[in-house]
């Protein structure tokens, strides 16, 4: 796919305040030789890390405080005292980072296009307001909760990074209350898809932040979007797959199509694989083939009408018909002899001769 085609579309953003626990990724150093120890002997007690980590039997508190707080973090499994590594705590020791959870009020900002790896583009505490400060508001304005949108529901478990969050830090979010009050959105973000480069960006600005985050863009072959672009344009039984050209009729085409052999092509709805319409866009330079071989011939009888700028010697006069036919060869259109042409161009003179009907008849009168 040689095509220069840039996808750009406005998101739809939803905001929800919602209650829960939400785990920000981070490093916690004091936790990870605690953990080491627990993979090294299988499992693990207060008395053998006070031991052998903290270098004095005497603080074993302390010992019994970071094995609990592994527990409370899901990094550690408890049975009478004894601590054993769970998968999340194999996970942190390789990833060197640790899922802090907080319970609190979160303002989450999502949104459901397909383009996105997944729907959450920000999560923020909130403050909830205080009942003398919502006792101020005006009595007109109610707040509305409604039930758990469906797109937070199902993050709910997994760990992902919040693409407009500008950190890279990774969350986890659980344990969300089955009511949500949604909020106005306070920003706007767009998607750009470079399908050729194979990049997704995703750029604006979202509370009051600017974004401007590189995506991993879908992994699809370009020549399947053109497809499906074409398609979206009514136009996919009119793409030469093997010549890469759209096939076109003659009357159909400018004078600058007709020499360039290209046509800046408009999308005016471009959709892949039914998403979200883009916004229009034109694609310049896309090749053009004749539909037919009637439009074959008169293309080339019209580029090698075009093409004769000097006396049209024999030589001179078979160079111009080869190329004036080459982009027409699986049509083999048949160009008029210099004679002929000449004899034509002649006919139609009404009043002072044109340069290419002196250059035709004077070569042949001659005999150049």
């Amino acid at each position: 796919m040689n095509e220069d085609v840039v996808l750009k579309r406005q998101m739809t953003i939803r905001v929800w305040r919602v209650v829960g626990f939400v785990a920000k990724a981070v490093r916690r150093k004091e936790l990870e030789p605690v953990l080491l120890r627990v993979r090294e002997e299988g499992g693990t007690n207060a008395e053998d890390v006070a031991r052998k980590l903290l270098f004095a039997q005497s603080r074993k508190v302390v010992a019994e405080r970071l094995l609990r707080i592994g527990a409370v973090y899901g990094l550690l499994k408890e049975d009478r005292r004894r601590y054993t590594l769970t998968e999340d705590g194999d996970k942190a020791i390789a990833d060197r980072k640790v899922f802090v959870p907080e319970r609190g009020a979160w303002t989450a900002w999502v949104s459901e296009d397909p383009l996105l790896p997944s729907p959450l583009l920000c999560i923020e505490a909130w403050n909830e307001p205080d009942a003398y400060t919502e006792t101020r508001q005006d009595a007109k304005v109610q707040r509305s909760f409604e039930r758990l949108p469906s797109e937070l529901r199902d993050i709910q478990g997994t760990e992902l990074t919040p693409l407009a969050s500008g950190d890279g830090i990774a969350v986890r979010i659980s344990g969300l209350e089955e009511q949500a009050e949604a909020a106005d959105p306070d920003g706007s973000l767009s998607l750009t898809w470079n399908v050729r480069e194979r990049r997704l960006r995703l750029q604006g600005k979202l509370d009051g932040r600017k974004v401007d985050s590189e995506l991993k863009a879908p992994d699809v072959p370009p020549d399947e979007i053109w497809a499906a672009l074409l398609e979206s344009e009514g136009l996919g039984e009119d793409w030469d797959r093997r010549r890469h050209a759209l096939r076109v009729s003659f009357q159909e085409t400018t004078e600058k199509e007709r020499k360039l052999m290209s046509r800046d092509l408009e999308f005016r709805k471009p959709s892949v694989y039914g998403s979200e319409k883009f916004e229009p866009l034109t694609v310049p330079g896309v090749p053009v083939a004749a539909r037919s071989p009637t439009d074959a011939r008169q293309w080339s009888v019209w580029r090698l009408k075009a093409g004769i700028h000097d006396f049209a010697t024999s030589k001179r006069y078979d160079e111009w018909r080869k190329d004036a036919a080459a982009p027409f060869m699986e049509h083999d259109p048949k160009l008029p002899t210099r004679a002929e042409l000449a004899k034509s161009e002649w006919g139609s003179v009404t009043g002072r001769p044109t340069p290419r009907s002196w250059h035709l008849i004077a070569a042949e009168d001659w005999r150049l």
